[in-house]
């Protein structure tokens, strides 16, 4: 039997084999499997996986053998490589904002991987593109397929990708991180879908992760890569239950597991109040003659000094909308929000300014806030630099080196650049950042969504440090309810940018008294195959009711 893929001793190294990113390793994929490959970033898995269709980086040394469908990849030729990529394999990238073009129709972008191959008649080209969005779970495939990329949620501009992996139906389907970024909701229809393409188009997938949550849903096998070799490979089931490399168990430890994070204490009858929202309204106004998108209302809620609240909900819920208005980005357009008792409605120039030197933010991909041109050090004091609150340059430079310790990094880290960094360690520089004025009060934007679990677990950790040592008081956003879980006091629920629930931590996660933020924890997925299984027949329950 033809097994669809089979990788044997492959190695990737760079620099002239100084560096090993990818050391002998040797997996097969097996018809109608689900396949996932996990570990931290700099495991070798994204590489092994775009390996399979000949994807390198510039200046990578390969060795080995991969067998797609029978047919060698490292030896075919363009023309055999250009058919391989499609017809044999497909690829679902990680973030489909930048897998899509923006200045194109998504119908258009789908039906040129099909004209590519052979379809030349428009009409048939349409049809099957139509076809193919409905497949996916669109709706309303026939008008929105002259939609741009834009015009799409998260989630539905995966089900595009997942769309232009399936139109010429590949016997294997390469998945690197498809769920990173999305809402529990959204990110349990996406592995429904891909179990679907598994059982009703018999897919065998490849699916790249971090998630253990994900891999314990949706994986038939695991296999574990630590340093750019595979350290563990078993039955989904056998590796949760009884895991064999310390590598794996240290991985499952670090899993965040929802209903097991500390209680802390609601202090906000205690202590001044930090920010206070009181029927906050924000509407966006409408372009080019189009009616205005009301994006929050009516929402209340205040936090103390000290204390962490964490706003939880789907994309489009109003969570990161409201961290915005706090520090004057998104405009509060009824209602009111007071910072520091200042309503945010009724302040602007230096008022403003001061009051945004008392607030940090972390953002949730620091490499798309900083400036790639600018060292660490550069990344740090700019705040500093921007409010003018130090005398000097020596002054600058050791609050600078200062921050780098308080967040756990080498001093000599200052003089390098964002790129040359982990992605825990460019979310370390931008807690610093936001660290660098003293606040008293600190706006984290989904901060750890992309970060791998260990890394996710050493951040978390440093945060919860931080913020006990230096008593500032957070908005927390995150789709991750384990998270908010671990690290808030109390925890509000959003959805449609309504405010549902608000309670301690313990009371929401444990008791929530709103459908919604029920369905909301059942759709949070667990490292545990035999739970999961259970959870997901639940949601499945609920969704039909």
């Amino acid at each position: 039997m033809t097994m669809p893929l089979r990788i044997e001793n492959l190695k990737i190294s760079f620099g002239r084999g100084a560096v090993e990113a990818v050391r002998d390793v040797s997996l097969e994929l097996r018809p109608g499997e689900i396949l996932a490959v996990v570990g931290e970033s700099g495991s070798g898995k994204s590489l092994t996986a775009r390996s399979v269709l000949k994807m390198f980086p510039e200046g990578a040394i390969v060795d080995g053998r991969i067998s797609l469908t029978g047919q060698d990849v490292l030896a075919a030729s363009p023309a055999e490589l250009e058919r391989l990529r499609g017809e044999a394999a497909a690829m679902v990238f990680q973030e489909p904002s930048t897998a899509l073009n923006p200045v194109f129709t998504i119908g258009w972008q789908i039906g040129e991987g099909l004209k590519a191959h052979g379809m030349r008649d428009r009409r048939e080209r349409r049809t099957r593109v139509i076809e193919l969005l409905r497949d996916v779970g669109i709706p309303d495939p026939e008008t929105r397929v002259d939609y741009y990329p834009h015009q799409l949620s998260g989630g539905q501009k995966q089900r595009v990708v997942i769309a232009m992996a399936l139109a010429l139906r590949p016997a294997v389907i390469i998945a690197d991180e498809p769920t990173t970024a999305l809402d529990v909701t959204v990110q349990a229809g996406i592995l429904d879908l891909l179990r679907r393409c598994r059982d009703e188009l018999g897919s065998s997938i490849l699916i790249i992760t971090h998630n253990l949550g994900v891999v314990a849903d949706l994986a038939d096998r695991v296999v574990v890569m630590y340093q750019g070799q595979i350290v563990e490979e078993a039955s989904s089931t056998v590796l949760f239950s009884s895991p064999k490399a310390d590598y794996t168990r240290r991985l499952l430890a670090a899993v965040p597991r929802l209903g097991e994070g500390t209680a802390k204490e609601d202090n906000t009858s205690r202590k001044q109040l930090v920010l206070e929202a009181d029927r906050l309204e924000i509407t966006f106004p409408g372009r080019f003659g189009k009616t205005p998108v009301p994006a929050v209302r009516g929402v209340s809620f205040d936090i103390a000094a000290g204390e962490v609240l964490g706003l939880v909900g789907e994309s489009g819920s109003g969570k990161s909308t409201i961290g915005r208005a706090v520090v004057g980005i998104s405009p509060v357009t009824g209602g009111a929000m007071k910072l520091f008792g200042t309503d945010l409605r009724h302040v602007k120039g230096d008022r403003l300014r001061q009051l945004r030197r008392r607030v940090g933010f972390v953002f949730q991909d620091p490499a798309s806030s900083f400036n790639r041109f600018m060292t660490v050090f550069d990344c740090i004091a700019e705040p500093l630099r921007v409010h003018r609150a130090l005398p000097s340059a020596p002054a600058l430079r050791s609050r600078v080196l200062e921050l780098l310790e308080q967040v756990q990094l080498p001093r000599d880290m200052a003089g390098r650049y964002p790129g040359e960094l982990s992605g825990g360690q460019r979310q370390r520089v931008g807690l610093a950042r936001a660290l660098a004025l003293n606040p008293e009060f600190i706006v984290a934007d989904e901060p750890t969504s992309a970060l791998d679990v260990s890394i996710q677990a050493k951040v978390l950790e440093l945060f919860t440090t931080l913020q006990k040592d230096l008593g500032f008081a957070a908005l927390f956003i995150s789709h991750d309810l384990a998270v908010v879980e671990e690290i808030s006091h109390r925890v509000g629920v959003l959805r449609h940018g309504e405010l549902l629930e608000l309670g301690s931590a313990r009371e929401v996660m444990s008791t929530p008294r709103h459908d919604y933020t029920r369905l909301l924890i059942d759709s949070v997925p667990v490292p545990d195959p035999a739970v999961q299984a259970r959870k997901r027949a639940d949601v499945h329950s609920m969704l039909s009711l």
